[in-house]
């Protein structure tokens, strides 16, 4: 360790303890006017970060790579920022927001210095966020931000445009160091960390953290999983696919445990569009290798653990009521809130409402079905927000990802080519959850997180996958 820590210049060391001691200073200086309770949260948490920010640093200087770790912790930080205070937002006026929300920003501005340190040191590390795949990455996130002058709420617009302009920039430079397959190992493994905290931590609040007011259901599900169980699911179900492409039969074991517990998390969590995108894109993993046993070994392991979840937990009152309240033909009231939209699409087809429109679709329209804060479509979602410009750029970002991965997929060696089916699994599980939920198009959240991270990852593996050029002979 103290070889380490000798490796780290003294300007980075005071620089980032500076910040943290100044952070501190600030918080507790205004704990008079900060009455709520998540302070003393939002103190250890941004202490926290900025120690693993000098760690990474210094862990970086000593193995010969000095952005790449520090780089891979604020990229795991804007991941897992969701969950550090969980809220729910009251917008019946348009205006009032639970405190958290201004709380998780924090770790935002922390992550944000951590990217300043670099840029500042790399300035052309900043360099091709236009050019390439990526430049359509880029262009929706300009879109998004210009967006937010005329969208209902403008500040709060702003606010989860910035978060998604810090997560474009964060993933270019994650982007820089994925030199070779082993900096992509890292980059997953980080990445599945975050994963695991987003579903670990819901999971836990729910089950332990009483709900005395029925504020989020009177069902013993809805009592146990009630914090967004279709987001749970959904999570789940992309991390367990992670995993999958992670795991190594002999060398690399924990992923598939962890898959294990995503699966069962999944499954028990009642989320139906995350269960069946979770079955569908592990059964596609399986499948694009020609590894039939594997799917039917899968198949056979999803469907116990829905027998034992339908058998033992209150998934099946759950499902029991679903069935009777006869709205599965119009997949839990979305086509009614499709339907209700379709005509204000239509008075603003070109540009939209603005970046995160949708969130203010209640206040602005009292009728709007279920009071939906979102369009429950990733493709409407961007439509909405930002007309068909925003769809055009999301459709071609989705392209990309797909077109470099089949390119990589019919190319390369077998480890490559396993990396990316995997990563083509993870799209499908995005891209199935995202027809019945605002997975992209919207707020920056960990799917949309991922999906931005997938057109950097497939773009790595389509180069190494290309043939070397043969030696010129004359």
């Amino acid at each position: 360790m103290h070889s380490i820590l000798t490796q780290l210049r003294g300007t980075t060391v005071a620089v980032l303890a500076t910040l943290a001691f100044a952070t501190l200073f600030l918080l507790v200086a205004a704990r008079e006017l900060v009455t709520d309770a998540n302070t003393i949260t939002v103190i250890l948490a941004a202490l926290f970060f900025f120690a693993l920010l000098m760690f990474a640093a210094a862990y970086g200087r000593a193995s010969a790579q000095p952005a790449k770790w520090l780089i891979f912790v604020v990229w795991w930080g804007l991941l897992v920022s969701e969950e550090v205070f969980s809220y729910r937002s009251d917008i019946a006026g348009g205006a009032g927001f639970a405190s958290q929300a201004y709380d998780q920003a924090v770790l935002w501005i922390v992550a944000l210095l951590g990217v300043l340190i670099i840029v500042l040191k790399y300035p052309q590390s900043l360099r091709g966020l236009f050019q390439g795949d990526y430049k359509w990455v880029s262009w929706i996130t300009l879109i998004s931000i210009l967006s937010c002058s005329y969208a209902p709420n403008p500040a709060f617009s702003f606010a989860w445009a910035f978060k998604l302009a810090l997560v474009v920039v964060v993933v270019h430079l994650c982007y820089q160091q994925l030199a070779g397959m082993d900096d992509l190992r890292d980059f997953l493994n980080v990445t599945v960390c975050g994963f695991l905290i987003l579903v670990l931590v819901p999971t836990f609040r729910s089950l332990f953290e009483t709900d005395p007011l029925g504020e989020y259901g009177s069902g013993p599900l809805e009592q146990r999983f009630r914090e967004a169980p279709t987001e749970i699911s959904a999570i789940a179900g992309l991390l367990a696919i992670l995993c999958l492409m992670l795991y190594s039969p002999g060398k690399r074991r924990w992923p598939l445990w962890v898959a294990a517990v995503s699966l069962i998390i999944m499954v028990a969590a009642g989320g139906k569009t995350g269960i069946m995108a979770g079955i569908f894109s592990g059964v596609f993993f399986y499948a694009l290798q020609k590894r039939f046993k594997a799917v039917l070994v899968f198949a056979a392991v999803a469907a116990v653990m829905l027998a034992l979840a339908l058998k033992f937990t209150p998934l099946a009152d759950y499902m029991a009521n679903y069935s009777q309240l006869e709205v599965g033909s119009s997949f839990t009231g979305r086509t009614d809130l499709w339907t209700f939209v379709l005509p204000f699409i239509l008075q603003k087809p070109i540009l939209g409402y603005g970046f995160t429109a949708s969130r203010f679709i209640a206040v602005v329209h009292p009728d709007t079905p279920f009071a939906s804060t979102h369009m429950h479509n990733s493709l409407i979602e961007a439509m909405y927000n930002n007309g068909l410009i925003g769809l055009g750029l999301i459709l071609m970002v989705q392209f990309v990802i797909v077109r470099n991965l089949f390119r990589t997929i019919r190319m390369a060696p077998p480890q490559i080519r396993y990396l990316a089916v995997g990563c083509l699994a993870a799209f499908v599980n995005l891209f199935i959850t995202g027809m019945f939920n605002a997975t992209f198009g919207g707020r920056a959240d960990a799917s949309y997180m991922m999906l931005i991270a997938l057109v950097v990852v497939s773009g790595r593996l389509q180069a190494w996958s290309k043939p070397a050029p043969s030696p010129a002979f004359g």
